[in-house]
């Protein structure tokens, strides 16, 4: 059964193995060139990480044995949130080409994104009134129930897959005039 405690560890422990799967990356980049120190490092943040995870799990499990049914059901989860069990892909990134030739590719999806917004003016794309998850995408309430991101005085709500930040990035991109090439890598 799938109650709400258990969904929200699920989505932790998703979360944490993304980012497991960055770490890796980019600790085998580092080591490729010659970076030891930051190789090292990033191996100690992911052994870190792996220990949480257990600790998760344990948890997780002691939530499920130790809480009778009619407790755990009595949890609520919003909608928008939804397990997709494993059939989650791998890790994945944008790479945002504006019309003069600029790269905007960072380490995650959400940084990439976040500089485009700041590339186009936070206060263009607020005006355009866009929303993800009934959100504002661009507002200055802080959401108890979706990421966001500070922005200077605004926080962007990044809570959406790296394709649905794709079609919202090229949405934005078509309403401010802006030409851009929007690619999942």
């Amino acid at each position: 059964m799938t109650d709400g405690v258990n969904l929200a560890l699920e989505l932790v422990l998703e979360e944490i193995s993304a980012v497991e799967g960055q770490l890796n990356q980019e600790g085998i980049l580092a080591f490729q060139n010659s970076r030891h120190q930051d190789a090292e490092r990033l191996a100690k943040s992911g052994k870190q990480l792996q220990d949480f995870s257990k600790k998760l799990r344990v948890l997780k499990d002691e939530w499920s044995s130790g809480i009778d049914i009619k407790t755990r059901k009595r949890v609520k989860v919003d909608s928008c949130h939804q397990l997709k069990g494993h059939t989650k892909g791998a890790k994945t990134n944008l790479r945002i080409t504006l019309a003069n030739g600029r790269v905007i590719q960072r380490p995650t999806a959400v940084a990439a994104m976040i500089d485009a917004v700041e590339k186009f003016g936070v206060d263009q794309v607020k005006a355009l009134d866009l929303h993800v998850c009934g959100v504002p995408f661009v507002g200055t309430e802080k959401s108890e129930k979706y990421n966001q991101t500070n922005l200077g005085k605004w926080l962007v709500c990044t809570h959406s897959s790296t394709i649905d930040k794709k079609k919202l990035l090229e949405k934005i991109g078509k309403k401010l005039g802006q030409e851009m090439q929007v690619e999942i890598i």
